[in-house]
């Protein structure tokens, strides 16, 4: 196995993923994946399904030649489960400033997958997330900020050139609304 090349396909099907995927078409995947595969065997399901995609071939990156997901017609995103909020303790969080929002479709569930995607933030490093119409706040453990500012901004999602900042104080914020 060439790990580097896995690696890279990884990323390049973490990364279509996000940006082709007929959201709705995924889902029900997903529930079927979850309804079929026990709770113990699904990582062990998933690691075979990616080494049969990484022998067959090696994924174009960026925007594939067709997109079969999105091919002629508009889709619109599937009710999101409401995610169960961590609350972390303000002694050890900071509030990051994220410039995507709801105009892109933006739920909480994307964004924790996201940042634990990329970095190596778990989801008990993910606090309140608050979605606004062209921007986002997501409280991060203190520990994990800079990585996630690092390895997130930059970064290409749903059509826009992620910028991830530390976010004002809230008595700025308010004073500017």
């Amino acid at each position: 196995m060439d790990k580097e090349k896995a690696k890279r396909n990884l990323e390049t099907v973490l990364e279509r993923m996000q940006e082709e995927a007929d959201v709705k078409e995924l889902h029900e995947y997903h529930k079927l994946y979850r309804k079929e595969i026990s709770f113990f065997k699904r990582s062990m399901a998933a690691a075979w399904l990616f080494m049969y995609y990484d022998k067959l071939e090696t994924p174009k990156a960026g925007p594939a030649e067709k997109k079969p997901f999105l091919k002629g017609r508009k889709t619109k995103a599937a009710p999101e489960k409401p995610v169960v909020e961590i609350t972390l303790n303000e002694d050890e969080a900071k509030r990051l400033f994220i410039s995507i929002g709801k105009n892109r479709r933006l739920f909480p569930r994307e964004v924790i997958t996201l940042i634990m995607s990329k970095t190596s933030a778990a989801r008990e490093d993910i606090g309140i997330i608050r979605i606004l119409d062209n921007y986002s706040f997501v409280q991060v453990r203190s520990s994990k900020a800079d990585e996630i500012i690092q390895k997130i901004t930059g970064i290409k999602f749903r059509g826009r050139t992620l910028t991830v900042n530390y976010a004002k104080p809230k008595s700025q914020e308010n004073e500017n609304e």
